[in-house]
C-alpha cells in the first residue's frame, strides 16, 4: 500500500493559512504605534552669569525660529524645580533671569555646568516639546 502524507495542495493551504494568522498578530501588535508627531523648531538658550556682587544669574533666551508663531507657553525647570514667579514670554527676543531666590529648596550653584536647565514648549496643537536640555 502506498502510504503518502498530506496532499500537496492541503499543504499549501496550511501554510497559506498559517502566514495569514502570522501577519494578523504583527498587524494586532504594531497597530497602537502611531506616526511621530510634528517637530517643532525653535530656539532657546540659557547661559549662567553673575551680577556685581559675584551672585549666579541664569538667563534664559528665547530667540524664535520658523515655528514661532506656533507658541503658546514655556516651562522652565533648573535641577527639577520650577522657578517662582518666572515665566518666558513668548515674545522672539524676550529672556527671563532666575537667580536662588526664585528656586524654593534649590540654589543656583556658581560655575559651569552645575545647574540642569530643562525648557518645554507648549505649542498650538497642545503639543508640548523639550526645546532646551542643557547644563550651565
Amino acid at each position: 500500500m502506498d502510504e503518502k502524507g498530506i496532499s500537496p495542495v492541503i499543504g499549501v493551504i496550511l501554510m497559506v493559512a498559517a502566514t495569514i494568522v502570522i501577519a494578523a498578530v504583527v498587524m494586532g501588535m504594531l497597530g497602537g504605534f502611531s506616526p511621530p508627531g510634528k517637530m517643532y523648531s525653535i530656539s532657546v538658550t540659557a547661559e549662567e552669569r553673575r551680577d556685581t556682587g559675584g551672585n549666579p544669574i541664569i538667563y534664559i533666551t528665547y530667540h524664535g525660529g520658523p515655528d514661532a508663531g506656533s507658541v503658546v507657553s514655556f516651562n522652565i525647570t533648573v535641577d527639577g524645580v520650577t522657578p517662582s514667579g518666572k515665566t518666558l514670554n513668548t515674545t522672539v527676543g524676550s529672556s527671563v533671569s532666575i537667580t536662588s531666590t526664585d528656586l524654593p529648596n534649590e540654589d543656583v550653584d556658581a560655575g559651569a555646568g552645575n545647574d540642569h536647565v530643562i525648557v518645554t514648549a507648549t505649542f498650538a496643537d497642545g503639543s508640548v516639546q523639550t526645546v532646551l536640555d542643557t547644563w550651565v
